[in-house]
């Protein structure tokens, strides 16, 4: 006798999709394949009509736990990914205060254990002072380390450039990984008081006009050549730019360790909506315009980008909106919306629902080493699946969503392809919209970490 047998569901691996059951017990995936093979269950699930995907991993988002939960937190974020078939999430480390050290990673622990409905990473941030302090967050537990190379959300400096080089070493030998936001700062600054100062602008567009491309590409190359002097793999987060894809694809050519993630608002939007949404999707790095979001498009369709996520990052309505763009906060929500959005280019036939499983779930568990554990269908691996009827369709409503602050510039949307169960190790925690139950998300190290 088993715990759970999912039934009659068109079920995703890497080999093809297939139609299967799958068998549960103690939280792994035990058995697959026909129903009339399979062992007795205690409960079974008829997914007849439905495709069965591995459980997504957003490896970006920022559930503001601790010291900003007036715009999210643990609970709510986690409920909200639940909602939107995300089993596994790795939270940003820019928090307050950020997670810089080993007293503020366990602290950061201790405050969310018990309170997640989802199994949660957590990154460790790199700053000018904490070099020190990167072999012991390694043996503590971080999924690895995020790099601020530009301004955001805290505003955490870049480290300066002999400090990086070191720090980067370390993380290498180490085996983690580093994970940046890619724009460099003293660019960013000189054109964002050039704006400011001289032309004295405060719309929406002003935002992307201070953020142009090469802004991005020359903080990706700083990191490409990083990477490829030290040996530390090297991940892009948010990726957004034609030239920043050029150079991942001429550095995996060339045998550096490069990983990139593009994001489900980069894919999706583009500068035309500026004049209708306003300062709402204000982004770092900037929605830009439709020659880089194509080339986005044929970096994912040609096997270059490794990654789409989310960058889920709450804000209340009172740091949205305003007529200054200088004055509103950067980012939006996004880790309950992701699914239904993909699924509908899935429907359009833009990806395949193979290969946006690979993107949202092997690929960034190979990532930050939670592979096999996470990330597949196979046995042995932990029961984490999100089913999804491809064809039932929707609107996405704000007032509905799981978030403690529900503003989203996808509002109103139609969407084809939605989720009807997310199942974490083996237990039903969403059916039809509804979380249930309480927080049972465990915290996830790094395979083979030290």
């Amino acid at each position: 006798m088993i715990d759970l047998v999912i039934q009659n569901g068109m079920v995703v691996t890497p080999q093809g999709v297939f139609k299967t059951g799958v068998g549960v017990k103690n939280g792994i995936i035990v058995a697959l394949g026909y129903e009339n093979i399979l062992p007795k269950a205690k409960e079974k699930i008829d997914a007849e009509g439905l495709h069965v995907l591995p459980g997504l991993i957003d490896e970006h988002v920022h559930f503001r736990d601790p010291g900003l939960t007036y715009k999210e937190d643990f609970e709510s974020g986690s409920k909200a990914a639940a909602a939107g078939g995300v089993t596994t999430i790795i939270d940003m480390p820019n928090t307050v205060p950020p997670v810089a050290t080993v007293n503020a990673f366990q602290e950061k622990k201790r405050i969310v254990k018990g309170r997640s409905y989802v199994d949660y990473g957590l990154y460790g941030v790199l700053t000018e002072e904490n070099s020190e302090e990167i072999v012991t967050l390694v043996d503590s537990g971080v999924m690895g380390f995020k790099l601020f190379m530009g301004e955001t959300t805290g505003y955490i400096r870049c480290p300066s450039c002999g400090i990086l080089y070191e720090q980067f070493k370390k993380v290498g030998n180490s085996g983690l990984r580093i994970g940046a936001h890619a724009e460099d700062d003293v660019l960013l600054q000189h054109f964002k008081a050039k704006f400011i100062a001289k032309s004295g602008r405060k719309d929406p567009r002003a935002h992307l006009e201070s953020r142009p491309s090469f802004i991005e590409h020359m903080a990706v190359v700083r990191g490409i050549v990083l990477s490829k002097e030290t040996g530390c793999p090297f991940h892009i987060f948010h990726l957004s730019t034609k030239n920043g894809i050029e150079e991942v694809i001429a550095a995996k050519k060339n045998g550096v360790s490069v990983t990139a993630e593009v994001l489900v608002s980069h894919l999706l939007l583009d500068d035309s909506v500026y004049e209708k949404l306003g300062n709402l999707i204000r982004l770092n790095p900037p929605i830009r315009t439709k020659e880089h979001q194509d080339a986005l498009w044929e970096g994912i369709q040609k096997g270059w980008i490794d990654v789409i996520a989310t960058d889920h990052a709450p804000h209340s309505i009172k740091e949205k909106i305003t007529d200054n763009v200088w004055k509103a906060a950067c980012g939006f929500i996004g880790v309950e919306t992701a699914l239904p959005l993909m699924l509908s280019q899935v429907n359009k036939g833009r990806i395949s629902l193979e290969y946006y499983s690979k993107l949202v779930s092997e690929n960034p568990a190979r990532i930050w080493k939670l592979f096999p554990q996470k990330g597949i269908i196979q046995i042995g691996s932990d029961a984490d699946f999100v089913l999804v009827d491809l064809k039932k369709e929707g609107t996405i409503e704000a007032k509905n969503l799981h978030s403690k602050n529900r503003l989203t510039p996808f509002n109103g949307w139609r969407v084809k392809g939605l989720p009807k169960y997310t199942i974490l190790r083996g237990k039903v925690i969403m059916k039809e919209g509804v979380v249930s139950g309480t927080p049972s998300g465990k915290w996830v190290r790094p395979i083979n970490s030290r």
